[in-house]
């Protein structure tokens, strides 16, 4: 599952309906990065994941998968290398947790009701990275939305792929189960080298768990490096339209709060 995968965008635009959201925003991910979006809300970062993913077109500009151009791959193919984790989905009908999560072989050619072997074993594994062993046979409409969310990450899972889209991962989610799901992406990042880019409204959580933090303000790149270049409490209470504090930790780390 190790990456040999760039992900580049080049000069995106991209919106909804009237409104452009993304401009000109250029990016480049390489293999076995982990890279957290960070950015007030309405800054673009589920926008830009979702077209990093192939699942909204770009306006303008393009997105290369390897060395190929994103928009001209099949959907299959992409599915093979790269999963996409959104905040929410809504279900047309009712499965299982274990059937759910089988969805993420359907890349590979098989139906979720007929797994072979190596299916099987690929959807075990995701369910037990994703603390959801014991609960294969409940509805996912039983699930709470926290569980949800972990068996939306099951899915990607088991996908195997090179590429980690998460939005906003552990917005449903407890302390401790926040920090087992980064701690597993952080895992799969460093001993499998799968490349993640992940969006997170917790600055503190993204700075913890991301070597590279990327900033967006309304639509636009504000700023792309190390937490420690980008969280200063200039940058940030000029992006956040507040006062911020940033305290600087051993690590280097640093922890961020609204200014007394």
């Amino acid at each position: 599952m190790s990456s040999s995968l760039q992900l580049e965008a080049s000069a995106l635009a991209a919106g909804y309906g009237d409104k452009e959201v993304l401009h000109d925003v250029s990016l480049r991910v390489a293999p076995g990065e982990l890279v957290g979006l960070i950015g007030p809300n309405g800054a673009g970062k589920t926008t830009l994941l979702r077209v990093l993913s192939g699942g909204l077109p770009a306006r303008r500009g393009r997105v290369r998968l390897g060395e190929s151009e994103l928009a001209q791959l099949d959907r299959r193919l992409i599915a093979r290398q790269l999963a996409f984790v959104p905040q929410t989905l809504n279900l047309p009908v009712a499965f299982s947790v274990r059937d759910f999560v089988a969805l993420g072989r359907r890349p590979y050619g098989a139906a979720w009701s007929r797994l072979t072997s190596r299916d099987g074993e690929a959807v075990r594994l995701a369910l037990r990275h994703a603390d959801l062993v014991g609960m294969e046979e409940q509805g996912m409409d039983e699930l709470s939305a926290g569980e949800r969310q972990r068996a939306l990450v099951a899915l990607a899972l088991a996908q195997e792929p090179q590429i980690l889209l998460l939005d906003e991962p552990t917005a449903h989610l407890d302390i401790q189960h926040a920090w087992r799901l980064l701690d597993l992406v952080r895992t799969l990042n460093r001993q499998q080298g799968v490349t993640v880019i992940l969006s997170s409204h917790d600055l503190n959580l993204a700075a913890g768990f991301c070597r590279r933090l990327v900033l967006l303000d309304a639509g636009r790149i504000a700023a792309d490096g190390p937490p420690e270049t980008i969280l200063t409490a200039d940058t940030l209470s000029r992006i956040y339209r507040h006062p911020l504090e940033v305290i600087e930790l051993p690590g280097p780390r640093r922890f961020v709060l609204p200014a007394s």
